[in-house]
Formats: C-alpha cells, sequence, structure tokens
C-alpha cells in the first residue's frame, strides 16, 4: 500500500510539473548567431518579465526588465503566461525613394507571446530577430471605445559596462530644444549618467564585450510620443523616458493616450561584430509600414542649392533667388529651397514668379514652413498653414498647382505625442499633393520614410547652420566624423553640406577649421535623400573643375553604402554606389597630419581614378592618381581633412 501511495505521489507530481506554464523561451535569428531569451520567473514573490540577447557565444544585453503601466494596471508584473504564437519567418523585398540602399529586403522571424495581468486583462509581447538585431513592441489587445493611458514604460536595456558607448545627450529646454542638436559624448563608460537630469537621445551606439551595438526607437504611428531614455538610478540601467514637460506645448501631458487595440514603437538593437554591420543596417525601415502611396514616380531624391546660410535675409529677394536657380541649373542639381521670409518676396517679382523661371531651367524649388508648433510661430502669420488641417490641405494644393516640388516644415520642437501626430497627417497631405518634405527642426529619424516616401530627409542635427560660432567651428570635425555612426545610421540627415566659407553671424566671420577636401567628402560622408548644399554660390562656381565636376555628379540617393573604414569621432571613410559608379568620401576629426588606410569595395581593384584630396593648406585641393591598385589605398590628411573621389 506505501508503495502504491509513493507511486501515485510520484505520477501527480509529474502530471502537475508538466501542466506547469513555462516560463522561458528563446527566439534565434536565422543565421543562428543571435538569440531573444524571454522570461518570466519568480523573482522577490512574483514573476517579473524580463528579456536578454545573445550574440554568437557572449552576452550583448544582459537580463533587462520589460512592462508598462496602463490605466495604473501593471502590464509585466506578476503577469501569467497564456501562450506563444508559432514562430513566422518574414521575408519582404521593397524598394525606397532614398536613403543608403533603396532596394532592400525585410528578413526575419517573429514571435508573439501572450501573458495576462493580475486583472485579468491580456497583453502581448510581439519579438522580431534579425541577422542583424532584435526589436520588440507591446500589443494592448481589445476595442471598447475607450481613451487608454500609459502612465509609465519599464523597458530597460541593461548593456553590459564592459565597453565604452558614444551617446547624445537629450536636448535641455530652451526656445530651440528638443532639436537633438547636442554634441555626442564620445567613447565614455557605459552606464554613465548625462548629469543634466534629462538624459539621452537615441540612437545610443556601444561597443561591449568586443561587439557593437546600436539602440533606438522605430514607427511612430502617432499613438506614442517620441521617447529618449534616462539612467539615472541605483543600477543605472538605460529606461525609456517620455519627453520632459516643460517641452513646448506646455499644458499637454507626457504620457501616451489612445484607444484600444494599441501597439507602442518598437525597440530596436542593431547587433554585429563590426562597424559595417551597424551602418548598413536598416532594421528602422523594416520595423515600419509598408508604403501608402500609390504612385511614387514623381518622388525623387535630389539636391539643392539654398541662399540662407550665407544670407539669411535673401528669401525676400526676388532677384538673388534667381541666381541660385542658376546656381542649380549649372550644377545639375535638382532642386533649390527658399527658405524663411518668401511669403514678403520683392525686389522684381514673387515666390510664383521664382517658380516659372526654375521651370524653365528644369530646376524644382522647395519652400520652408512654420510647422505651428514651436519657437518663433507667435512672430510668423502665417504659422498656421501647417498645424490646421484645413488651411494646410488648400496651402499644398494651392502650391503644387503653381509648381513647387517640395517643403521644409520647421520648429516642431517637442516629442510630446499631439505634435508627434503632426507628422504623419502631414506627410499624408503632402503625398496627396506630390509634394516633396524636409522636417527641420524635429525629431529624431524613426523610419517616416518607409510608410511616407515622399518625406527625404529629416534634420535632428547640430549641422551647418550653426557654424557661426567659432566655437561650434572648432568642433566640427570630430562632430563630423562621430555623426555617420550615431545619427545619420537611422535616417537621412538635413545637415546641409560642404560649405566653404567662413559662415557671418552679426558680422563676424567664424573661421571655418576643416579643409576643402572635408567639405566635398561630406556630399558622400553624409546620406540625405534631399541634400541641400547651404554655402554661396560663388563658392562653388569658382571651385577647380575636378572638384566642382564632383559635385555635380555626387547623387542623393543609394544603391548601396559601405563603411570602409573609420571609428567614432576618429575618422570615417564612406563608399556609396550609384548604378555603376562608386563615390568615396573620407573625413578625419583629428587636428592633425595623418595617413588615412581603407580597402576600396569588392570589383574596384586595378581600376584607376583620381582622388581630390587636401592641397598645401586648408583652403586648397590637391589631386592623387590611383592606378592598378590591389585594393587598399592610403591617403595622407591635413588636420581636420579629407578627400573624395568617383570610381567608374
Amino acid at each position: 500500500m506505501k508503495k502504491l501511495l509513493n507511486t501515485a505521489l510520484l505520477l501527480f507530481a509529474v502530471l502537475m510539473t508538466s501542466c506547469t506554464a513555462p516560463d522561458a523561451w528563446e527566439l534565434v535569428s536565422k543565421d543562428s548567431n543571435i538569440r531573444f531569451a524571454l522570461e518570466n520567473k519568480q523573482e522577490n514573490g512574483g514573476t517579473m518579465l524580463s528579456y536578454s540577447v545573445f550574440y554568437k557565444d557572449g552576452v550583448a544585453m544582459e537580463k533587462s526588465l520589460l512592462g508598462l503601466v496602463m490605466d495604473n494596471c501593471e502590464y509585466g508584473k506578476d503577469a501569467q503566461f497564456v501562450s506563444a504564437s508559432a514562430v513566422r519567418d518574414i521575408s519582404n523585398a521593397y524598394q525606397l525613394k532614398s536613403g543608403k540602399k533603396m532596394n532592400t529586403t525585410d528578413e526575419c522571424r517573429e514571435q508573439t507571446f501572450t501573458f495576462r495581468t493580475k486583472e485579468d486583462k491580456q497583453f502581448n509581447l510581439i519579438v522580431r530577430v534579425y541577422n542583424d538585431g532584435v526589436a520588440f513592441r507591446y500589443e494592448l489587445p481589445g476595442e471598447d471605445g475607450q481613451m487608454h493611458t500609459i502612465q509609465a514604460e519599464h523597458t530597460e536595456f541593461a548593456v553590459p559596462v564592459n565597453g565604452k558607448a558614444w551617446i547624445h545627450p537629450y536636448d535641455w529646454n530652451d526656445r530651440h530644444k528638443p532639436s537633438y542638436e547636442q554634441y555626442c559624448r564620445s567613447e565614455i563608460d557605459i552606464r554613465s549618467e548625462c548629469g543634466h537630469g534629462r538624459g539621452w537621445a537615441f540612437p545610443m551606439l556601444f561597443n561591449t564585450n568586443g561587439v557593437w551595438m546600436m539602440i533606438t526607437e522605430a514607427h511612430l504611428d502617432g499613438s506614442y510620443p517620441a521617447t529618449h531614455i534616462d539612467n539615472a538610478g541605483t543600477d543605472n540601467a538605460y529606461k525609456i523616458r517620455f519627453p520632459e514637460a516643460d517641452e513646448p506645448i506646455v499644458p499637454d501631458a507626457v504620457e501616451p493616450v489612445s484607444e484600444l487595440p494599441w501597439f507602442t514603437p518598437w525597440r530596436a538593437i542593431i547587433i554585429g561584430d563590426d562597424l559595417n554591420t551597424i551602418f548598413q543596417t536598416q532594421m528602422i525601415s523594416h520595423l515600419n509600414p509598408a508604403s501608402v502611396v500609390n504612385d511614387e514616380s514623381w518622388i525623387k531624391a535630389g539636391r539643392a542649392s539654398w541662399s540662407w546660410w550665407s544670407n539669411g535675409g535673401t528669401p525676400r529677394d526676388y532677384k538673388a533667388q534667381l541666381k541660385y536657380v542658376d546656381l542649380s541649373a549649372e550644377m545639375g542639381w535638382e532642386y533649390m529651397l527658399i527658405d524663411a521670409g518668401w511669403q514678403n518676396m520683392g525686389n522684381g517679382g514673387t515666390m510664383e514668379d521664382v517658380v516659372k523661371y526654375a521651370q524653365q531651367k528644369g530646376v524644382g524649388v522647395w519652400l520652408w514652413y512654420h510647422s505651428g508648433a514651436g519657437r518663433e510661430k507667435d512672430s510668423i502669420p502665417t504659422h498656421r498653414l501647417m498645424s490646421d488641417p484645413e488651411l494646410r490641405r488648400a496651402e499644398m494644393k494651392r502650391i503644387s498647382e503653381v509648381g513647387v516640388k517640395g517643403i521644409k516644415v520647421d520648429f516642431f520642437d517637442t516629442d510630446k505625442q499631439r505634435i508627434i501626430q503632426l507628422y504623419p497627417a502631414l506627410l499624408k497631405d503632402a503625398a496627396d499633393n506630390h509634394l516633396l518634405v524636409d522636417l527641420h527642426g524635429a525629431t529624431l529619424p524613426r523610419g517616416f520614410e518607409r510608410t511616407y516616401p515622399n518625406m527625404l530627409t529629416t534634420e535632428a542635427i547640430r549641422g551647418a547652420e550653426t557654424l557661426g560660432r567659432q566655437e561650434r567651428c572648432d568642433q566640427a570635425a570630430k562632430h563630423n566624423a562621430t555623426v555617420p555612426f550615431t545619427r545619420n545610421l537611422v535616417g537621412s540627415m538635413d545637415y546641409t553640406p560642404v560649405t566653404f566659407s567662413d559662415k557671418v553671424r552679426q558680422g563676424v566671420p567664424a573661421i571655418r577649421k576643416t579643409t576643402m577636401g572635408h567639405q566635398l567628402a561630406l556630399a558622400v560622408v553624409f546620406e540625405s535623400g534631399f541634400q541641400c548644399f547651404a554655402d554661396k554660390a560663388e563658392s562653388y562656381l569658382s571651385l577647380p573643375e575636378q572638384p566642382k565636376q564632383f559635385l555635380k555628379e555626387v547623387p542623393a540617393a543609394w544603391d548601396e553604402s559601405l563603411l570602409l573604414a573609420g571609428y567614432p569621432a576618429d575618422y570615417a571613410v564612406v563608399a556609396r554606389r550609384s548604378g555603376d559608379v562608386w563615390y568615396i568620401g573620407g573625413i578625419s576629426g583629428k587636428e592633425e597630419e595623418r595617413e588615412i588606410e581603407f580597402t576600396l569595395p569588392a570589383g574596384c581593384e586595378g581600376k584607376s581614378f583620381t582622388m581630390i584630396i587636401d592641397g598645401k593648406d586648408k583652403d586648397s585641393f590637391d589631386y592623387m592618381p590611383v592606378e592598378n591598385t590591389n585594393g587598399t589605398v592610403k591617403v595622407k590628411v591635413l588636420p581636420n581633412g579629407g578627400f573624395a573621389g568617383m570610381i567608374r
């Protein structure tokens, strides 16, 4: 009898164990190098949802918390596992109209994990694993017609501390913030605190345990604010943080509000052995919905001239704008931009007259607008033209009928949800009226260019327009050698580069510290679907023949992009291909003469070409023939120097 009882008890224990819900899961990339490990294990008297990421044989992300608080209910703490979907293999080829690579494929594995809160509310964690990283987001299902509020998101990124970080601080608030214009803190200790109390901005770059990793956010549909990162606290793990309360539109709350069903933005982690893997990633685009524009034939990336940088009053001057139309026509650039003040144009003509003249020259005209959200709106009578839906559609219809090709919309100045909602609305209305878009003074790119391919670029960078101060000229080379590894990796960047002149502010010039070769190279190193060249017309027209020809030929959309060599804040050598032609750009961020060595793209070995390099000083060029190379090239550069070339 005793033996039978023991056998029964053992059988009962086995049955109970087999019925216990699992508490750990793994999703593995197609190449088996990346593993996303999800856990819902007992800790301190309750369960806690968490994840880790493993790359090859090492830990890329240590155990990090997951979850959020909606309507004062915890989603993630003390949750009960319900089910896991079958793994779905995704392979979806698509085309972009701009960016680092226009023909691409979204290739990953996806799985959805369903849990239930203590209050019996169901939620999902959707996970994707790529060969170059992982991404996840929360889904709050249901349809009750009510508005719900997320009071907090608990998502953490416990990056291993064995390494260094390159991160831009989140802007502290003033009339110009947030606009993602802070200098990167380079090669700092991982999990260092920012110091000003407002945390860090995406993207964040790390080199940890011998692996390169970038963390950022993707897909903002208007149901969530743009977020940033905080890591103040005992463990200093990086945590999601909502916008700051004192950002513009101060009365607006910072917490997201939405109806159900509700999908949060993707949290994306790009991982690779080397920086080229991070450089080439297109995960941010993959994580966004497909294009909603049925006919994309009118959408064309391109280069533009622009008078505002060299003389801020010229957008009001009809004859001055004609000069920049002529510049674009002479250089073969597709567009020219008329900045703020064009509504008050005088000196012989109007905006409409400029457009007519430009059409005769084969040049498309872009116009500047205020978003209606941020700084200086009260001083601009037309500021509601983009923020009011009816006025916006009427204005877009009007200028499209005139022949305007694109709009630069400026001064968004906040990451709060109400302004994030403005982006897709504005982009859709622009697409309906065949208008291209440059988002200036805006939030960081999070993949809008896939859904709305008429969006060609976004600022979100301390660009050339800030070079009117000497201290910023002094830091420009290091800054330029940093952002190819940070900001520009997540989307097109409206830096307005290639400025050979000294920018004048209040009558005082700020002296350029970069070389002419460095500036020329930025046309390749910096990617933007609307590449707005900022210098005055005379600077480009007076260039020597070879650099002038280079700027005539270098395009603004690419079939392939490679990082040939580089290190953040030190130097960068970039190759981009358009058709059968490779364009090379290299820049140094160091105030010393040096030799930069790199390997050409495959297939370029043995080809002869000329590299445009630094001359005897920062204000001159020289030329270096490259003949019958085995693929390795060495270029001597001046302090803050650079070089550029074309390989046919």
